[in-house]
């Protein structure tokens, strides 16, 4: 071999090309390694492990590149062809500059010169020019190149392509950036639907409101004529015939808010046994008297092993019942409705009551009949001109079958008539026991009667309530703002306010604000919202607020007055709190739950419920709610209708809220808390275990426990 022309070429001169490729990486390594040919102890045992080493360098996939400290390239394997697409020959004796791009000259020349002052470089990322003029991303390993004393004098570097894991970067890169914009669209969207959501509510609040607001002069001053005794015949009719018109046009708005409901997943059943034989029979009543204008036969069929007593929600299950009803009225001009009760086992054994109404109206045509279950849809467009409605009905009707673990459907033709249909869980139950009359309510407190302070700022609503709360024997003061409500509080004393809230000035919910603020007796004294606004998200808003309860116009007279009723002051002593049927007790509910369980287990609940109860409510404001929570559903089963309501205000009430409200509600849940004590000690437990009570709450519950202990 001619050690000359490696020598030639380890002193890197560009015009003299080695005559083997083996010569030329044997010379080149031999620089890598800082030595020459003369300092080589044995030059046969060496050369083995040169070639080797030379083998391995070309055989790299990755680019192994060297240079000296002024750049010129010394070292190009066959791995640094195959990634920049320059031969060694091309590359050997040239500047190291040819590959790099402009902006990165400063780069190099940086990284010369720390491994020149002897300073460390880790593996980084950068970017080399192929000759084809392609940016090649390569990860570089850098190390200094020494002679046999030590000096630093040249670069060795190792290139890995890395393109297409960037290409792979870059295309993650990418489809982040895409789907951080497609989140953010999405994001818009949804609040563009949100803001279009609360639009329509607050539509929906509006038109709800301002249509009760005459609807509940309506309904009011009708109902004191009525129950006139000076009306004549005629009058009478005239008043029953108006009546008849208020309450169809309150459906529609019912309809409206019963929907909002739905769409807000608000839409809950209260489960109660009940004769399901009357409700077919008031259902029918209610349709009755339109039949009787046409030339239509109502029938009614009655399986014999359809059950009377069942448990479910008596409202809505006539709610839908009367809704196709009405449907099947409106559609029919002759021929004949019937309505069918039959049992039906669904899928997996699942045991349904079955329902249809089936008329010989106009029928349905085929096309049409998969809208009629969707919101705001109808037959045709004609149908809201011919025959009313807003075309929600159904849909809700839907929602509440579904509520029921049921289904709904409709056959029908055209010219022949239609047949709804439904099915729902509402398993048998026994007949509750009579519950003996009533107690009469005391409206007095402390020998004298009541006084309610009305605020609305509307004459003919100050004028109908306080007609309703004069005729039941309250004493009765009217004002029609805000500001003079809070004046009057200031010079006489009231056990409860009425509050509307719409009203000039200062509203319902800014007045209440003030009172709350008001030192004891003024600021606890319990507030009732009196308005049209009625969806269940301005109800929350007044509870947050401060006031206690909440009833909607139109007002009707029952209602009012139980909700009157519920926030008078109590002395807890008397048994006004627990009267069978009171606001804090139903006794119908504990008999139907005596039935279901018997009174073993019944007992049993009872004195565990009595455990917790006592115990409750005397930690954290979060504690409280933890307690609440768990403590309603006994509750409701034992028919501690006052102490749910409160328990579910406590639990219901966000953290956030919690100085504002949590002082209403945890005095409000307290008074409960006390009565439901009483009743469950005085009248629930003595009536469950036939024993005498003992005086002493404490004492009671160790007496009834010890019992559920004996065997």
């Amino acid at each position: 071999m001619d050690t000359t022309v490696e020598r030639d070429i380890s002193r890197n001169a560009p015009h003299r090309a080695p005559k083997t490729k083996v010569a030329r990486r044997l010379s080149q390594l031999r620089i890598l390694e800082g030595r020459s040919d003369e300092n080589i102890p044995d030059q046969g045992s060496v050369m083995l492990e040169l070639q080797r080493l030379a083998t391995i360098v070309e055989g790299s996939d990755d680019a192994i590149v060297s240079k000296t400290l002024e750049g010129t390239v010394t070292t190009w394997n066959a791995g640094a062809t195959r990634i920049f697409g320059y031969t060694a020959e091309e590359m050997i004796g040239l500047p190291i500059t040819r590959i790099l791009p402009a902006d990165l000259d400063a780069e190099e020349a940086e990284m010369t010169a720390k491994l020149t002052r002897g300073e460390r470089i880790d593996r980084f990322d950068t970017v080399r020019l192929a000759r084809d003029g392609r940016k090649v991303a390569v990860s570089l390993t850098v190390s200094p190149l020494r002679d046999a004393a030590g000096n630093v004098v040249g670069v060795s570097k190792i290139a890995r392509d890395i393109s297409d894991r960037k290409d792979t970067e870059d295309a993650l890169r990418g489809a982040n950036e895409a789907l951080r914009n497609a989140n953010e669209a999405a994001l818009q969207l949804r609040v563009e639907a949100e803001n279009a959501n609360r639009a329509k509510t607050e539509f929906l609040a509006v038109m709800s409101h301002e249509i009760r607001t005459p609807l509940n002069s309506i309904k009011g001053f009708v109902d004191l004529l009525t129950n006139s005794t000076e009306l004549t015949p005629q009058q009478r009719r005239y008043v029953h015939l108006v009546e008849a018109s208020n309450a169809a046009l309150l459906r529609i708005v019912d309809d409206i808010l019963d929907f909002s409901k739905v769409e807000a997943g608000r839409m809950d059943l209260e489960l109660r046994p009940f004769s399901l034989w009357s409700l077919i029979q008031d259902t029918v009543a209610i349709v009755a008297p339109a039949v009787s204008e046409k030339n239509v036969k109502l029938t009614v069929t009655i399986e014999p092993d359809v059950p009377e007593w069942i448990t479910g929600d008596y409202g809505r299950l006539r709610q839908v019942l009367l809704n196709l009803l009405n449907n099947a009225v409106r559609f029919t001009e002759e021929g004949s409705i019937n309505v069918e009760v039959r049992p039906r086992i669904a899928a997996g054994g699942r045991e349904r009551i079955f329902f249809s109404v089936t008329d010989t109206g106009v029928g349905v045509p085929a096309e049409h009949q998969r809208r009629l279950f969707k919101p705001f849809s109808q037959a045709d467009s004609s149908v809201s001109r011919r025959h009313g409605g807003t075309g929600l009905g159904l849909a809700i009707c839907k929602r509440l079958v579904e509520l029921m673990d049921g289904e709904i459907g409709i056959v029908s033709e055209v010219g022949q008539g239609s047949t709804f249909w439904f099915t729902a869980s509402l398993p048998g139950a026994s007949e509750p026991a009579r519950e003996p009359a009533s107690e009469r309510v005391h409206d007095h407190i402390g020998g004298r009667k009541a006084r309610i302070l009305v605020v609305d700022d509307i004459e003919t609503n100050l004028e109908i309530v306080e007609a309703y709360l004069r005729d039941s024997g309250y004493r009765v003061d009217c004002v029609s703002s805000g500001l003079e409500a809070i004046q009057l509080l200031g010079s006489a004393h009231f056990d409860l306010i009425l509050m509307d809230v719409q009203m000039p000035v200062m509203n319902g919910v800014t007045t209440t604000q003030r009172i709350r603020a008001l030192p004891a007796p003024i600021g606890d004294i319990p507030i009732i919202a009196m308005t049209a606004n009625v969806l269940p998200q301005q109800v929350r808003s007044f509870l947050e607020a401060g006031m206690n309860d909440h009833v909607g116009k139109p007002i009707e007279r029952a209602k009012l007055y139980n909700n009157v009723r519920r926030w008078l002051p109590r002395i807890e002593s008397g048994s006004a709190g627990m009267a069978p049927n009171s606001s804090n007790f139903e006794g119908a509910t504990f008999d139907d739950f005596v039935l279901v369980v018997g009174a073993e287990k019944a007992r049993q609940i009872a004195v565990k419920f009595m455990e917790s109860l006592s115990g409750a409510f005397k930690s954290t404001f979060m504690e409280a709610q933890r307690e609440a929570h768990d403590l309603i559903n006994a509750a409701g089963v034992l028919g501690l209708e006052g102490l749910v309501t409160a328990c579910r205000r406590v639990a219901e009430l966000a953290p956030s809220q919690e100085s504002e409200r949590s002082r209403v509600v945890m005095k409000e849940l307290h008074r409960a808390q006390s009565i439901a004590r009483q009743v469950v000690t005085k009248r629930l437990l003595p009536k469950l275990l036939g024993f005498p009570l003992p005086a002493d709450a404490i004492s009671a519950r160790n007496f009834f426990q010890d019992r559920v202990d004996r065997p």
